[in-house]
């Protein structure tokens, strides 16, 4: 992994920076129908965004997980229109979806002052590449294998779990890549990179098609080596291939912001 960090002028201003958003939803089959139990919102004009892991087990209770965490990410999408630090979004999202039932996991960034801040809860997450290569993996946080920290439906007035946040300075042609599980367990870094480096141009709805089928294609295939099946062999199980689930990836390219005159 290379530095994070980028040489400067001392009195050299930075630039005024936006983000070009493309994204890609492929739910899995279940018994709820064709909504899946991903989630996500984007904010096009404040530069914030989200996605969110609908936690399936609820289905054994009968109850679509889906439900919890769209009305998440469409709760902290309100709060995002008058809200930029994403660990506020991210309480008062959840604050206003405690009497759905339901659990999801969730990821909540926002780019403020050309530097991106972040609040994850479980094992959504994303990555930042630059000039092709990584340069950034977001943290996760899990009980154990497979079993991430998740919002829960309840009458708490606080998060139940304080999320992972981190501030990460980006640069014009940074490309961030935030997913649910459903691509972080089936596509690797290294296979994000390649497709950079196939693409001459960046476009942002058309790269994340492509990644949310490269992991959909991953995720059916039973010999391949994966996140999913890497991280199951570590903590003991036998495992091959990818791992079926909801695909959500959302795709920015940091751009210079065009000027106001």
């Amino acid at each position: 992994m290379i530095s994070t960090k980028r040489s400067s002028t001392p009195f050299a201003a930075a630039p005024e920076l936006r983000i070009d958003f493309g994204s890609s939803y492929i739910p899995k089959r279940n018994s709820f129908g064709p909504l899946g139990e991903d989630a996500h919102f984007i904010s096009h004009s404040r530069n914030i965004f989200g996605v969110a892991d609908g936690v399936g087990a609820w289905a054994e209770e009968g109850i679509d997980a889906g439900e919890y965490s769209r009305a998440l990410m469409a709760n902290c999408a309100a709060v995002a229109a008058e809200e930029t630090d994403p660990r506020r979004i991210l309480t008062e999202g959840y604050l206003k979806t405690k009497y759905i039932i339901g659990s999801s996991t969730a990821c909540v960034i926002a780019l403020r002052n050309n530097t991106l801040h972040a609040a994850n809860i479980g094992d959504s997450g994303f990555m930042i590449f630059r000039e092709k290569k990584l340069v950034f993996v977001s943290a996760t946080q899990q009980h154990r294998f497979n079993c991430p920290y998740q919002l829960t439906g309840g009458f708490s007035l606080s998060l139940p779990v304080q999320p992972w946040g981190c501030r990460v300075e980006v640069y014009a042609g940074d490309i961030i890549v935030a997913g649910t599980d459903g691509l972080l367990d089936n596509v690797f870094a290294c296979e994000i990179e390649k497709i950079l480096e196939e693409e001459e141009r960046v476009d942002s709805g058309k790269l994340a098609r492509r990644l949310a089928e490269l992991a959909l294609s991953n995720s059916l295939d039973k010999r391949r080596t994966t996140p999913f099946s890497v991280g199951a062999r570590e903590a003991g199980f036998l495992c091959d291939g990818g791992k079926i689930d909801d695909i959500t990836v959302i795709v920015g390219e940091v751009q210079e912001a065009k000027a106001k005159y």
